[in-house]
Formats: structure tokens, C-alpha cells, sequence
């Protein structure tokens, strides 16, 4: 083992020649959305001396918000004049300006044009007056607007206007439009099951069209309870608020479809369409099934649609945190489809006064410069190891404001240019698999709610080793043969279709299943304990985890939750036969290339590399550290993110 005192090499990472013989020689090519990755800068504000900063250091792509509505502290989100003035009336100097005062900072600027499709006061106004009522309030009320045609035809028309008028006056300067709506323009819908006229319809018609009785909506109580512990809800008699989650999602889905291939008919090929969705593993506080999000794989699987994008989890910030994609990465990458980190973390200097009277000091930042080093390094290093775009949101200024801050934007820049956009595949042993069918049994408000996906993410962020997210829909198709290990906390809904291809494709080759709570609890029709046994060979709620040897698999079964702690998780991975990189209980990203890993605490680490190779070269520094017999010895500050190329 080496000391990470090593050689500094010289210049760029590596020079343009070697990357093209080094990338030509590894297998596969770029999908057509890796090709076109974006390192971009956002704001809410017209923050001009940012932007010019974010210019020389190389960063061209601005992403341009030219919103029409509030925020949700009631603020405007633009300091523009809306564009959106009426029906069919549309002021294009406002949105025209808002272009070319970038390209006045930035003569080489391209364009990120995120549409701004929620409904403007005057629209709201008038739709209520034409008798639909709250069935007009987009950001709020996403689903029941998604159900009124008039709501959709003035807004179709308004997204036609601007994609056209784009597209005449920018053209190629247009790297890619974002649809943008509902609340916090991220296609969540926040009413919570609410239904008028519209949406009731909707709801009579989708029950036809699936071949079901008709029943009303759902009344209130029942959303708000379900029969098995208050947590998960019976199909035998919940069926009808069951299949009502799923019609609200679809209906917000149905929508979004319409509006992309409205979209993609008026733009070239090569254009990209992107939008916020599938947060599935964010999702808490009676969001996981009524805010939309869990019909993802339907937007995931269509062609018109090339990226999505979240925001770094807002569970898993701070020093020692593994942040994470708020959507399944692995079930994005078997569609082919492109990913936009948000990279909105604050930072010491970000400005928390929106105007005299409101403030969002509430909102945590990083406590000094230090922290935003590692902070940033470690998004950035997210990033780079998934192929993912990222834009630096500098929400309303100040955030990228130190001239160190900056520093660390330019260097990370210069390596995502290098390795972002490389065939790599990644290394993950261990996959959490999430599932969307299940999760429409479950209690929204229930306090499980935010421990099935983000707490089960963030103890997977502490196992020293690197993980995946899939559907569980995924199984057939992905490539298994590498992992070891797969985590299943949320698995309530086990048909025979599904328990199939559990057997086919997962519980074999010696590999360990854990599952949480009360997986298999439902055949689709009926609950019953007794079937958590019959999966796992342990009874329901059996206190602690408990493994059991099956037929060339083990299965763990944890009563709860809370069992499954970051020292479980590892010693259940290290039986499996897991490489652990730390031993710290630490965040860990990782290609077949690079390596990340972050730290709350410095000090000397010794990380082990999954294959044998000469030296390591940590990105950020340049520093070179030679490896022997997969291991080397590393030196972190406090705290740190290392980027680690693997030299061979």
C-alpha cells in the first residue's frame, strides 16, 4: 500500500489525442443522448457578473427560465415582464430580451429554453369564470388541470407559440427545451387527490377505457388511511383508491406526452427535449403517490423524450452525505435516456433575501469554503462517474460568488469534459430496486413514507462501496451478472408475473436479497402475512434481520426499517462477497474507470480497488498515487471528495 504523497502529473488530465486512442479502444459507443451532454449555468436572476464568470471558465450553455408565474413563497420567479398575456397574445420582446442579454454578456451562449406551462393569474381567472373552478390552477393543482381540456388547449397553444418563435429567432443556439409545470415546475401535483368536474370525468372515462366498473372518486378519508396497519392498502378492498393513484399519475402523464410530441413535431432531431420526473426516491410527506411521480416508466420508455432531471436529494446534503439522484439511475440508463444534475446546494455566500419582506435564510447552506469545496466536488463527481449533464443553479445569486468557489467550478469543468461524455460502464455490486406498482398501496401519510426509498438510499450512501437503482420492471433486461446483492425495501406487491421473474432473474448465482417490512404481502388481489414467510423463509415482523439459506440464494428479511443500518447493509455485503472500497461509512461513486469517494473526516484511508492496476490519478489535484496488489493509501482533508482515475 502507497501513501498518497505521489508525483503530480502535468497539464490536462490527459491530452486530446490520448482520450480519442483510449476511448476508441473500449467497447460500445455513446448513446445518442451521452453525445450531447450540457455543463451549464441557471439562475432565477439575471446574475450577469456570474455568468460572466462561469464564461471564462469555459462554461457556454445558460439555461433560460422565462416564467410567467410566482413561486411558492409567492414571489416572481423572473424579473422580466411575463410573456404569457392573453389568450393568443404573447409579449416575445420580453422573452426576446431575456436571450440577448445573456448573448451580450456571452457572445457564444447556448440555450437550455425551459417553457414555463403553468398557468398564469389572468388564465386562472378566466377559466374560473368560464365554471372550472380550481380545475385551472396548474401549479398547485396539476392533475385536475391536466383533466380540463380548456386548461390544455390554451396552454398547447402558448407552448407552440414560443417552441416556434425559438426556433425562427435562436435556432441552433437551442441546445434543448425543458416542459416545465406543476409545483415548483418539477410535474408534481399537490392535490393530494382532489377532484372536480373534469377530473371526475376523466376519472369515469379511464375506468371505462381499463375495463373496470365504475366507481366515484375515492372520498377523502380514504386517501387518508389504509386497512393493513394504516400503511399499505388492501387490493380486495381498496382497489378503487389503488387504480385512482394510478389514473392520476397517467392523467398527468397522458399531458406531458401530448405536450412533447407537440413539441418534437415543431423542432429537428438532433434538439432535446428534457423534464423533471420520477422522484421516486425523494418523494416524502404525502407525495409519494399522489404527487404523479410513480408513472415515470411511461415517460421513461417514450422516444420523444431524450433527459430528466432532479436536483442533488435534499436528504443527504450535508458533509459526509452521498446526495444522490432523486431517480432511479439505472432504469434512465436501460431506456437510453440522458440525466441533468441540478447542482442548487447553497453555499456560505448564496443571497437569501428575495425582497425586504421575504427570506429563505431557513434554506441550510454549507458552513464555510471548505465545505463547499467538498460539497461541490462531490456533485461534480456524480456527475462525471454517471454521464450526466449538470447545470450550477445559482437559484438567486451569490452562490458561486468566491473566487475559490469558482476555482473548483473551473477545474471540475475541465475533467467533466474529459470523462463525462466516456463509454463507461459502472461498477455497482449491490442494487436497491424500487417499485413504483407497490407503492401505490401505500399510506402517503404514513410515517414509512420517507424510509422506504430516501432512508434505504441514504444507508446504501454509507457503504463504502458503490450501488445502482433500478424498477423493478428493469429485472429481465438488466445486466445482473456483476451484482451481488439487491435490496428490496419496498417490494408490498408480489403477482405471480412478478414472483417469476424474481426466480428467472434474480434469486440465483448465489446472491443475497434483502427485503423490509412486508414484501410479497399482496398477490394483486389479497393480503396476507403469511406470504412474507413463503418469499423470505422468515415469519412477518420477525424482530431484527434475519438471513435465510435458500435454493443457491440467501434471503434477509428486516422488520423494520430502522434494522437496516449502514453496519448491517456492509456486513451483509462483505458475506456476499462485495468489494468494500472504504471501510468508512462513506459515500462511494464508481465506473470502470473512475472512483469517488467523499469524506466528513480526513485523515489516511486505505481504499481497495475492485481490479488490479498501476497507479490512480486523483482528478481535482492531479496528484498520481501508485496501487499495489488493488490497494493504495490516501490522505483526506476534513472534509473531501477524491476523483480517482484508474491508470492501467
Amino acid at each position: 500500500m502507497n501513501s498518497h504523497t505521489g508525483r503530480k502529473s502535468g497539464g490536462c488530465p490527459r491530452s486530446a489525442a490520448c482520450v480519442l486512442a483510449w476511448a476508441f479502444a473500449w467497447a460500445g459507443a455513446l448513446s445518442a443522448a451521452e453525445a450531447s451532454l450540457f455543463f451549464s449555468y441557471r439562475s432565477f436572476w439575471p446574475e450577469f457578473g456570474a455568468m460572466a464568470q462561469f464564461r471564462d471558465a469555459g462554461v457556454d450553455t445558460v439555461c433560460i427560465f422565462a416564467a410567467n408565474t410566482d413561486n411558492s413563497l409567492g414571489q416572481p420567479y423572473c424579473k422580466y415582464p411575463p410573456v404569457w398575456r392573453w389568450f393568443g397574445t404573447y409579449d416575445f420582446e420580453s422573452l426576446n430580451k431575456q436571450y440577448d442579454d445573456v448573448l451580450a454578456v456571452n457572445s457564444n451562449a447556448q440555450f437550455i429554453c425551459m417553457v414555463d406551462l403553468n398557468t398564469p393569474v389572468w388564465l386562472q381567472r378566466q377559466l374560473a369564470l368560464q365554471g372550472h373552478s380550481a380545475e385551472c390552477e396548474s401549479f398547485t393543482m396539476l392533475s385536475c388541470a391536466c383533466a380540463n381540456p380548456a386548461w390544455r388547449t390554451a396552454t398547447a397553444d402558448y407552448l407552440a407559440a414560443v417552441i416556434k418563435h425559438m426556433e425562427a429567432r435562436y435556432g441552433d443556439r437551442v441546445k434543448a427545451y425543458l416542459l416545465a409545470c406543476g409545483q415548483t415546475d418539477e410535474w408534481m401535483d399537490y392535490s393530494r387527490g382532489m377532484a372536480g368536474r373534469a377530473k371526475t370525468q376523466a376519472w369515469q372515462t379511464w375506468q371505462k377505457r381499463h375495463g373496470q366498473t365504475e366507481v366515484p372518486v375515492p372520498a377523502y378519508d380514504r386517501l387518508d388511511r389504509a386497512m393493513f396497519e394504516n400503511n399499505l392498502r388492501d387490493p380486495a378492498s381498496e382497489r378503487d383508491v389503488i387504480d385512482y393513484a394510478r389514473f392520476t399519475g397517467d392523467t398527468v402523464v397522458d399531458t406531458v406526452l401530448d405536450f412533447v410530441a407537440r413539441t418534437r413535431a415543431l423542432i429537428p432531431r438532433h434538439r432535446q427535449i428534457g423534464m423533471f420526473f420520477g422522484y421516486i426516491l425523494e418523494l416524502t410527506h404525502a407525495r409519494l403517490v399522489w404527487a404523479g411521480h410513480l408513472e415515470y416508466e411511461r415517460l421513461y420508455a417514450s422516444p420523444d423524450i431524450d433527459f430528466f432531471i432532479s436536483p442533488g436529494t435534499y436528504g443527504d446534503r450535508p458533509m459526509g452525505g452521498g446526495s444522490g439522484f432523486m431517480v432511479p439511475n439505472g432504469t434512465r440508463v436501460l431506456n437510453g435516456k440522458g440525466f441533468l444534475h441540478e447542482i442548487d446546494h447553497r453555499t456560505p455566500t448564496y443571497n437569501v433575501e428575495l425582497d425586504p419582506y421575504v427570506s429563505i435564510g431557513w434554506m441550510v447552506p454549507w458552513k464555510d469554503q471548505a465545505e463547499t469545496d467538498a460539497g461541490l466536488k462531490r456533485e461534480f463527481a456524480l456527475a462525471i462517474v454517471n454521464h450526466a449533464s449538470l447545470w450550477c443553479f445559482d437559484m438567486w445569486g451569490g452562490v458561486f460568488k468566491t473566487p475559490e468557489t469558482m476555482r473548483v467550478v473551473a477545474r471540475a469543468k475541465k475533467v467533466w469534459d474529459v470523462y463525462a461524455a466516456l463509454p463507461l460502464k459502472g461498477r455497482a455490486e449491490v442494487a436497491l430496486v424500487v417499485d413504483p406498482q407497490s407503492a401505490r398501496l401505500v399510506n402517503d401519510r404514513s410515517p414509512i413514507v420517507g424510509k422506504i426509498y430516501q432512508g434505504t438510499r441514504n444507508t446504501l450512501n454509507r457503504l463504502g462501496a458503490p450501488f445502482e437503482v433500478y424498477s423493478f420492471n428493469d429485472l429481465p433486461r438488466a445486466d445482473l451478472s456483476a451484482v451481488k446483492l439487491l435490496v428490496f425495501p419496498g417490494t408490498f406487491e408480489l403477482t405471480a408475473e412478478k414472483r417469476t421473474v424474481l426466480d428467472r432473474h434474480v434469486l440465483k448465482d448465489g446472491r443475497s436479497a434483502v427485503f423490509v417490512y412486508a414484501p410479497g404481502i399482496s398477490d394483486g388481489k389479497t393480503l396476507d402475512p403469511a406470504r412474507v414467510q413463503a418469499l423470505t423463509g422468515t415469519p412477518f415482523k420477525a424482530p431484527g434481520v434475519t438471513e435465510v439459506a435458500r435454493e443457491n440464494w440467501t434471503a434477509v428479511y428486516a422488520d423494520a426499517y430502522a434494522a437496516l443500518t449502514p453496519q448491517v447493509l456492509r456486513r451483509l455485503a462483505v458475506r456476499a462477497g462485495v468489494t468494500i472500497y472504504c471501510d468508512d461509512a462513506v459515500p462511494v461513486y464508481a465506473n470502470e474507470r473512475l472512483v469517488a469517494i467523499h469524506m466528513a473526516k480526513g485523515g489516511e484511508r486505505t481504499i481497495t480497488l475492485p481490479k488490479p492496476c498501476r497507479e490512480v490519478r486523483e482528478l481535482y489535484t492531479e496528484r498520481v498515487i501508485p496501487v499495489a496488489d488493488k490497494k493504495f493509501r490516501y490522505t483526506f482533508a476534513a472534509p473531501d471528495t477524491a476523483l480517482f482515475e484508474m491508470i492501467p
